[in-house]
């Protein structure tokens, strides 16, 4: 079984909401909120961050992990500071997608119109009804800067569950994560390795699950306690490091250096501190805390907490 994730950004947030549940089944409201879909026997993944523009983060971990992201357009027709920042954040993992623009309430030439010059600006616009179920995901494909093999599954919740043990939900990233893996923690101890008991896509059990599917993980070799701070599960494939090389794409309208700052490198899944510094022009060496799964051409958004207007300030790939 393989699937794909959808981000679905957007400032209207009664937009979105009568995109996400005319087209999807609301499967998790907690955190980042998950809707589903079946589709030509693919699993689509629809996620969607509540706490923007409050706050960054969810919608820089939704990015992190799309593949294809639905740009709702306001409905009022006007764009605001944070939509612009949204642009950005798409623009800086290359996401491929398109601008929903609902009820006919904004024609395509004024959409693309208010977006030229930026990635989104750039996207092919659906207009649909917001009542209408039908969507066509046809053209959703894994994100191509996603590693060619090895087992990533990115991590957002572990527990206890009685009778069953340490549970672990999340998505695949890369690969294809199967019963019996050995999977190590990450971030974790070197000789932290966990195995898969079992796998379950909305409660169903499989043997094995491929890219893009959400799956809830028992795990064997570690308590929910001892996999706390664990945010990848990788397999022994996976390189990792916590010193990164980045070529960096800086963000239009961020009027800040980077290097020679702390900041933070959205991953995929995960947002964490670095140290920046130029490695040579255009080049910037990150160094990390702990190390975190890495591989060539692997996207990040380099984040300005503080930043003010604008907290987005680029966009790196790995080198």
């Amino acid at each position: 079984m393989d699937g794909a994730v959808v981000g679905v950004f957007g400032t209207d947030t009664a937009a979105k909401a009568a995109l996400e549940t005319a087209v999807a089944k609301k499967s998790e409201a907690e955190g980042t909120v998950v809707f589903t879909r079946l589709e030509a026997g693919r699993r689509i993944s629809l996620l969607d961050a509540p706490d923007f523009p409050d706050k960054l983060q969810g919608y820089a971990r939704v990015a992190s992990i799309s593949d294809y992201a639905m740009y709702v357009y306001p409905g009022a027709g006007r764009l605001t500071p944070a939509d612009g920042e949204l642009a950005l954040l798409l623009e800086a993992f290359s996401l491929r997608g398109r601008i929903v623009l609902l009820d006919g309430k904004v024609t395509p030439e004024a959409a693309e119109g208010s977006l030229a010059g930026t990635l989104v600006g750039g996207y092919p616009s659906e207009e649909r009804s917001s009542s209408s179920s039908a969507v066509d995901f046809g053209e959703v494909s894994a994100r191509e800067d996603w590693p060619a093999d090895g087992t990533l599954v990115y991590v957002d919740r572990v527990f206890p569950v009685k009778g069953v043990g340490t549970v672990a939900l999340g998505f695949v990233l890369s690969g294809r994560v199967a019963v019996h893996d050995q999977l190590a923690a990450v971030p974790g101890p070197a000789e932290l390795t966990v195995e898969v008991k079992s796998v379950q896509v909305s409660d169903e059990d499989f043997s094995e699950a491929g890219r893009g599917i959400r799956v809830g993980l028992s795990l064997k070799g570690a308590t929910a306690d001892e996999l706390g701070k664990c945010t990848w599960l990788a397999g022994p494939s996976v390189a990792r490091s916590s010193s990164l090389e980045l070529e960096y794409r800086k963000a239009t309208f961020y009027k800040q250096a980077v290097a020679g700052r702390d900041l933070h490198l959205q991953l995929p899944g995960a947002m964490v501190p670095a140290s920046l510094a130029e490695a040579r022009p255009g080049v910037l060496k990150a160094t990390l805390k702990d190390p975190v799964p890495c591989w060539k051409g692997m996207k990040a958004a380099v984040v300005d907490l503080n930043g003010k207007p604008l907290r987005v300030a680029g966009g790196a790939t790995i080198l």
